[in-house]
């Protein structure tokens, strides 16, 4: 059997700590989910960005940064916008 040492979050250190003597067998089960697993490239492009952000070594941009104004529409005289869409459509 081997020693290996690995450098994890202070806080996944304290949630693994209760499992100390489990370790070789959840580790052999997340390396058989990771074999058996054959994600499409958008999820490990998902799972990357997760862990990423979970060390904070990068961060999303926030999703509101500023809030967004309504605008009312312009009321113009004539046909709506649409209808006019529509018959240029038809002359083509």
């Amino acid at each position: 059997m081997r020693e290996i040492t690995i450098e994890i979050p202070d806080q996944l250190a304290e949630r693994l700590s209760p499992y100390r003597e489990q370790l070789p067998q959840i580790l052999e089960l997340g390396l058989a989910g990771l074999e058996t697993a054959s994600p499409h490239p958008d999820d490990w492009r998902e799972r990357t960005i997760r862990v990423l952000m979970e060390t904070g070594l990068v961060r999303t941009p926030e999703t509101s940064l500023r809030p967004r104004r309504r605008h009312t529409p312009i009321k113009m005289a004539g046909k709506p916008l649409s209808e006019l869409i529509i018959e240029q459509r038809g002359r083509l």
